[in-house]
């Protein structure tokens, strides 16, 4: 194969047409690059999601985020090979290694050029070697809080609850908070009216709680807590319970014993925030 390549290179150059080998190869180094990028993605990927078989969540994402930091690795490596036989190709290969030598100025300023890909990639690494996060985890970062989505040697990728993608370059990383890592604590506010019998809402709010508590084994960590009034209006009073649940449950858990416990007020003629009267069944009681 090279030897037919070599052939047809000297026969165009015969013929003056040497520019259209030029392009030939330059379009074949493109191909091969793609295509190799492109099967070494395939074989990973393949590899990764076999070996995810039978692990937990924890070890999934971990052997995820190894994933996404090979295929960047593999990505970096294979256009850059490309970038310098392209260059070898066009003639430029020797000028441009004589310039950077001859130059000093040259190398100062890639040098200068580079400090911020080296801090990427150097930090990249550091928040891989100490585990500080993995691809699923959901965490805030710079002020930007979502689902990891993919880590490469020099940025973080980042999806917002609403589906926005962020891009956050690992250098740039100053402080993090993980919320996948340790239990969430589901924070339950039920507001009430001023008069309404506090240690009757308690007991209906914390016997909702642990009747929740009882379905919801896989999800909870810690029976619910009732602490009792959390803030006052001149209409209103607002009663606090809170239930240790485990990483990213607290949302799903809040609205759910929320709704539960609401229904059960209007069950039993609580008065809520911003009712002048209690329900028709007390009104009736009362006749």
């Amino acid at each position: 194969m090279a030897l037919f390549i070599t052939s047809v290179d000297k026969a165009l150059a015969e013929k003056g047409l040497g520019f259209v080998s030029t392009i030939i190869d330059i379009a074949l180094i493109l191909l091969a690059t793609f295509l190799v990028a492109f099967l070494l993605r395939h074989v990973l990927n393949k590899a990764f999601k076999l070996s995810k078989l039978h692990l937990d969540q924890a070890r999934q994402n971990k052997i995820q985020t190894l994933r996404t930091l090979v295929v960047s690795i593999i990505k970096y490596i294979t256009y850059f090979m490309a970038a310098a036989l392209i260059a070898s190709e066009l003639g430029f290969g020797s000028s441009v290694r004589s310039l950077l030598a001859a130059a000093g100025i040259g190398g100062v300023v890639l040098g200068i050029g580079a400090q911020s890909l080296i801090s990427d990639i150097v930090s990249g690494f550091f928040l891989l070697f100490e585990d500080q996060f993995c691809v699923g985890d959901y965490v805030s970062i710079s002020g930007i809080t979502g689902t990891v989505e993919a880590i490469t040697l020099r940025t973080t990728t980042i999806r917002a609850f609403t589906g926005e993608i962020s891009v956050v370059p690992n250098g740039s990383i100053k402080a993090l908070t993980n919320y996948s890592r340790s239990d969430s604590l589901a924070v339950i506010d039920a507001p009430v009216a001023i008069d309404a019998d506090c240690e009757r809402v308690k007991a209906i709010m914390l016997e909702e709680g642990e009747r929740m508590f009882d379905e919801l084994k896989d999800r909870a960590a810690a029976k619910p807590q009732m602490l009792g009034v959390n803030a006052v209006s001149a209409y209103a009073k607002t009663l606090r319970m809170i239930m240790p649940v485990k990483p990213l449950e607290h949302w799903a858990v809040q609205r759910e014993l929320t709704e539960r416990i609401y229904a059960r007020f209007v069950k039993e003629g609580v008065k809520l925030a911003g009712c002048g009267c209690p329900p028709s069944r007390y009104d009736e009681g009362a006749n």
